[in-house]
């Protein structure tokens, strides 16, 4: 009917995004978000001078966009850069860093000869046929088996906390897979793609990655309902109808357009009807491997490393018991006290997802005794926060494309009906942002139609 909000339940950034972005298009919005706080696994918390990130600690900002929306948000004053270049990688127990740049490449000791060779050869590696492949084959195949273990494993460890034999390169990694499909190599294709512009830009926010939903809760206002539980999701003759519980409450509204932006495993818990309901076992397929996050405040003279660099990730051949580690507190300004660094160290993923689950006495001393061993890091923490994700990043596992054929035909069978989050499009902060506000621009244009 008109006049009726666009309903969306669920308030992470992909959610957010769009709701600020549909109502600066005049058009009505409510956000159902079932916690206290909007942002999803996007938080901040500052405590004892330590700022400690519970989700993402940074995010890739380039995108038109998505730049334009942060300047119309009032961000722009907020948004910091990273202090530090170098990026290391665990190579026999030391962190390395990896080559700035051509000579750096030759010089390395991250690869053989043999392996460096093996990468200059790229170029004449022929295409692959038109079989889906996981990361992990398209990499071998194209690069060898030594940047794949000591390159691209920990590298996807980092963003996915997952496997690169089954994650599908064509949707994890899809500017990687579209290099050989366009321009026939990796190598060339980055020279071509490195003349037609600027590279995205790594970026967060003074008060930590958490001003990002806060500002943008700020700007919906009475539009945002935090702790509203949804208690039935109907569809009618002229849209959707939705009840919701809030504040011991019970309140219903009809939309023509209805978005679920809650996480996939999440999904299939709302109160839908049958004939949504039956539609949506395919959403069991998306993985979610474990992680655990734990920031460590040392003093500085208890870490002989000099952290002159955005953190490590460690290989899985080098059979340590963590993904890697962010120097938090040299990357972006304002995240210990003075005198003091913190470390945020990721445990468990696909890779050991059993290490997660311990308990946090046992968690703080296992990466304790890693950042000894790689760090030189001594003494106890002066300060501790762990943060749990039983379920922390969905995986873009070989046969994805399966899922979003099935998402497609749930929406083109439930008119109005639109299912957005980290699990569709991308996983990244910038990623999220981008499909909110692309949603909101199609829901924009039906409407006005």
């Amino acid at each position: 009917m008109p006049g009726d909000p666009v309903i969306i339940i669920g308030s992470g950034l992909t959610g957010l995004s769009a709701a600020v972005s549909l109502k600066r298009r005049g058009i009505a919005v409510m956000v159902l978000e079932s916690a206290a706080r909007a942002g999803g696994a996007v938080q901040t918390t500052h405590e004892n001078g330590f700022l400690v990130e519970h989700g993402p600690n940074s995010m890739m900002a380039g995108e038109p966009e998505v730049s334009a929306f942060f300047r119309e948000a009032g961000l722009d004053d907020e948004i910091i850069q990273p202090q530090a270049k170098k990026r290391f990688l665990v190579l026999g127990g030391e962190p390395v860093a990896l080559p700035a740049g051509p000579a750096a490449a030759v010089t390395t000791p991250l690869f053989s000869l043999r392996g460096k060779l093996r990468v200059l050869a790229e170029p004449f590696v022929p295409r692959a046929g038109a079989d889906e492949e996981s990361l992990a084959g398209l990499v071998r195949r194209r690069l060898g088996e030594e940047v794949l273990s000591r390159a691209m494993e920990p590298f996807v460890a980092g963003i996915y906390a997952g496997d690169p034999e089954k994650l599908s390169a064509q949707h994890a990694f899809p500017k990687l897979w579209n290099l050989e499909r366009e321009h026939g190599s990796f190598l060339r294709g980055a020279m071509r793609l490195r003349r037609n512009g600027p590279a995205p830009k790594m970026v967060s926010f003074r008060g930590g990655m958490g001003v990002l939903p806060a500002c943008l809760a700020t700007l919906l206002g009475d539009d945002l309902r935090c702790g509203a539980r949804v208690e039935s999701i109907a569809r009618g003759n002229t849209g959707w109808s939705v009840a919701w519980s809030e504040q011991g409450r019970s309140k219903r509204a009809h939309c023509a357009a209805l978005v679920c932006a809650v996480p996939a495993f999440a999904v299939p818990q709302l109160p839908w009807s049958e004939a949504v309901r039956e539609g949506l076992g395919f959403l069991e397929r998306i993985g979610y491997p474990p992680v655990s996050v734990v920031a460590l405040g040392f003093r500085r003279e208890a870490v002989r490393h000099p952290l002159d660099g955005f953190g490590m990730l460690v290989p899985a051949v080098e059979k340590r018991r963590i993904l890697g580690t962010i120097f938090s507190s040299g990357l972006f300004p304002g995240r210990a006290p003075e005198g003091h660094v913190l470390l945020t160290t990721f445990v468990g993923g696909a890779r050991q997802p059993s290490f997660a689950a311990l308990a946090e006495d046992d968690l703080e001393r296992l990466v304790c005794d890693e950042l000894d061993a790689l760090l030189g890091v001594r003494g106890e923490p002066v300060f501790r926060r762990i943060v749990r994700w039983p379920r922390a990043i969905p995986q873009y596992n070989l046969g994805y494309g399966g899922i979003l054929s099935a998402l497609e035909k749930l929406e083109a069978a439930h008119p109005g009906l639109h299912f957005v989050g980290n699990y569709r499009g991308g996983i990244a902060a910038g990623q999220c942002i981008r499909n909110g506000l692309r949603l909101a621009e199609e829901i924009g244009a039906r409407q006005q139609s």
